[in-house]
């Protein structure tokens, strides 16, 4: 049974979370987002040696695995600009870290071994945890370069 308390919060749309909600409600958003747009989600939060890849998807063709990485940030205020768009926590080691976790995958997993592209999605959560809630996501296909 839920806290009344936090139910009381959040219909009087007082904000009411830690960074793991932000995350979860930014994966999916992400995902009915990826679904929107042709994608058909393989697998969420596969955990691998080097770290997790937060959405596991292809196009309807099966054509190519495309790997996403998401990245959430509450906005506490308005429509006011975090400090940093989430994307901009992607910088050049964690880019190195999504090329191995992408080969790491291809290893384990033999029917994925096709095209592969990594893309990154930055997600805006305005007002996370009310009934206010709403969310402003940038799409990078392609963001991180794959090489063998």
């Amino acid at each position: 049974m839920p806290d009344p308390l936090r139910v009381i919060r959040r219909f009087l749309g007082k904000p009411d979370f830690d960074s793991a909600f932000v995350g979860r409600r930014g994966e999916a958003a992400a995902a009915r987002y990826v679904k929107r747009i042709g994608l058909r989600v393989l697998d969420r939060n596969v955990r691998l040696a080097g770290g997790e890849i937060d959405l596991v998807c292809e196009p309807d063709d099966e054509s190519m695995v495309i790997l996403v990485e998401v990245k959430a940030r509450a906005v506490r205020g308005g429509y006011d600009q975090p400090f940093l768009p989430p994307e901009e926590a992607v910088d050049q080691e964690k880019r190195e870290k999504l090329v191995e976790l992408a080969h790491e995958l291809k290893r384990r997993h033999p029917h994925l071994q096709r095209s592969t592209r990594i893309d990154v999605i930055g997600v805006d959560l305005f007002e996370p945890g009310t009934w206010r809630e709403r969310v402003r996501l940038r799409y990078f296909a392609g963001a991180v370069s794959l090489r063998a």
